[in-house]
């Protein structure tokens, strides 16, 4: 009886080895020449990726060996992973004198599939190992995602954005998304989607090109509550006395009998109406709030600040000298009232109704005075503007009308900077500037002096960007780069009145423009150095004539205008400066 069971045994050994054995399945010559043919063979297991760790396999087997040498047979092939992800593998196998007829089991040659693309691929022979790089793997077949990821528990009127894990479209193909069923109601495409249901429903997905893969799905819960305001929209700052400011409700959404909830100073205080909007009208600063309510289903409140600022209060008082020396300046100060937010205090020369405003501020300076004035100064602002409140000066020791000679009042020095504009399209290129000085009242006098912060070597002249030979060995051309060099020396008259006066005067002036040239030899469109040639034709030296306006006004002064050489070359000039 032993021996039967013995043999029983025996025979289930072997045929479970020869099934084992039979699962090996040839797919073709992998490479063949006179010496050598190797055919390659794959162990596939139907169940890698059931979490038994099923591997599949490769192996060589060797059916014809000649005349052997040492070199590698380097290829690859593609296969979809657990995820439905189409990979690649890189191989080799290493042929020298030890190769032999029959099976070779290379190392390392177990890989997780759960679907072939292709069996061998970009078969190449090489001395040595390839070189690890990129290598995109290809397939015909589009492979359905395992998955789809996002959030899928949503309240309505929330958006969610899906996306899809693993899987593979062949070339052509797109992943096409659909409610309820796959191939009815299409709702997007693409790798991902994003969508704010209104209702639950089940979503569905798939490659759809030269083959369509099965779908996968998910199902989108959606709970029909009521969502929290996104945003209380209204004035923020409003005016002692102000009334009936509307706040409104942005963003949220009520669900079934729902409704909003306004509150005033806390979410569970005051209640003050209901509705997407309200007025209100708060005699001081106030803070308010909003809910979707629907019995015990309460959203979370939106706040709002709601400031009151009060209103400006005219000055007690102006506290300054009331009477002063003929020609003196005096400062003028704001005592007591109140400035309301974003209010100031605005001062004016004058009576009613020719004041003119003088500036703003708690103190002003009046200048020189000359004559009984009146100033005034009030509150201004967003929310009131107050009474004015005024101030008369006299005047003591004026000299008798005879006297009186105002022709350079306000005699002063002053001194300006600026840019002379060689190119007006761009403020930017220049490297030109100007300095002046002058003194005087309503008829004074000024000097100005133009300098480059650049000089440069130009040791060639010409008019001809394209010319070719400077009396040099090798060839030049022009590179596109310009200099423009300016120099002057002017001086003149300015007359009009204390604040704005125009200015004539002259002088003499330089203006030189370089052209930038590279040097070449004949043989060669690689440029040996760079240098500058003179243009001729547009630089120019002479007589120098220029006008233009001055504003002086407090210790800022502005000077802005026009400089012309011979009438042949003009340019434009602007500073900025002080007065003293």
């Amino acid at each position: 009886m032993l021996k039967y069971v013995f043999i029983v045994m025996i025979c289930l050994v072997f045929s479970k080895s020869l099934i084992a054995q039979s699962k090996w399945q040839p797919k073709g010559i992998l490479y063949t020449d006179k010496n050598i043919t190797v055919e390659i063979e794959y162990l596939l297991s139907p169940n890698s990726c059931n979490n038994d760790n099923n591997q599949s396999y490769y192996r060589y087997r060797i059916t014809k060996i000649g005349k052997a040498r040492n070199y590698y047979i380097n290829w690859r092939f593609d296969f979809f992973n657990c995820s439905n992800e189409l990979k690649t593998q890189l191989n080799s196998v290493l042929i020298n004198s030890n190769t032999k007829l029959g099976i070779i089991m290379p190392p390392n040659n177990a890989f997780f599939a759960k679907k072939m693309a292709n069996f061998s691929n970009d078969i190449r022979i090489s001395k040595s190992l390839p070189e690890i790089g990129f290598y995109k793997p290809s397939s015909p077949l589009s492979m359905e995602p395992i998955a789809i990821k996002g959030s899928t528990e949503l309240n309505s009127g929330e958006s969610t954005t899906l996306t899809l894990e693993g899987g593979n479209l062949a070339q052509g193909a797109t992943w096409m998304w659909y409610e309820e069923n796959c191939g009815t109601k299409l709702i997007g495409t693409g790798p991902s989607l994003t969508l704010s249901p209104d209702h639950t429903f089940t979503i569905f997905v798939r490659g759809e090109g030269k083959n369509i893969t099965s779908c996968t799905s998910t199902k989108i819960n959606v709970n029909k509550k009521s969502i929290a305001a996104k945003v209380i929209r209204g004035r923020a700052v409003i005016c002692e006395g102000e009334q009936n400011i509307t706040l409104s409700v942005e963003g949220g959404k009520l669900s079934g009998v729902a409704k909003w909830v306004w509150y005033a100073n806390s979410c569970d205080g005051e209640k003050i109406g209901e509705g997407a909007s309200i007025n209100v009208s708060p005699i001081k600063t106030t803070t308010y709030f909003v809910r979707a309510e629907d019995g015990s289903d309460k959203t979370a409140c939106k706040s709002f600040l709601l400031s009151v600022t009060n209103k400006s209060i005219i000055p007690n008082a102006i506290i300054g000298d009331v009477n002063t020396l003929y020609g003196n300046e005096i400062t003028l100060t704001v005592s007591g009232g109140y400035l309301a937010a974003n209010a100031k205090w605005v001062w004016y020369k004058g009576s009613s109704p020719n004041r003119t405003m003088i500036g703003t501020g708690y103190s002003i300076n009046t200048g020189r005075i000359y004559s009984p004035d009146t100033f005034s100064v009030r509150a201004e602002g967003d929310c009131n503007n107050t009474e004015f409140l005024s101030k008369v000066i006299n005047i003591k020791n004026a000299p008798k009308s005879g006297n009186i000679n105002t022709t350079n009042s306000k005699n002063r020095f002053f001194i300006n900077g600026g840019i002379v504009f060689n190119d007006v399209s761009s403020a930017t290129k220049t490297n030109n500037f100007n300095i002046t000085l002058g003194g005087g009242g309503k008829v004074g006098w000024f000097a100005k002096v133009k300098i480059s912060s650049k000089s440069t070597d130009a040791p060639f002249k010409t008019n001809n960007t394209s010319l070719t030979a400077y009396g040099v060995p090798g060839y030049y051309s022009y590179n596109g780069n310009t200099v423009s060099e300016r120099t002057a020396y002017t001086a003149g008259l300015f007359f009009g009145n204390n604040i704005v006066s125009g200015y004539i005067g002259g002088g003499y002036g330089n203006r030189k423009l370089l052209w930038g040239i590279n040097k070449y030899q004949y043989d060669s469109i690689i440029p040996l150095s760079a240098s500058y040639a003179e243009n001729i034709n547009n630089s120019f030296k002479g007589a120098e004539i220029e006008a233009g306006i001055i504003l002086r006004y407090g210790f800022i002064n502005i000077m802005g205008g026009v400089s012309s050489i011979q009438f042949k070359y003009t340019d434009f000039n602007a500073g900025v400066g002080f007065n003293f």
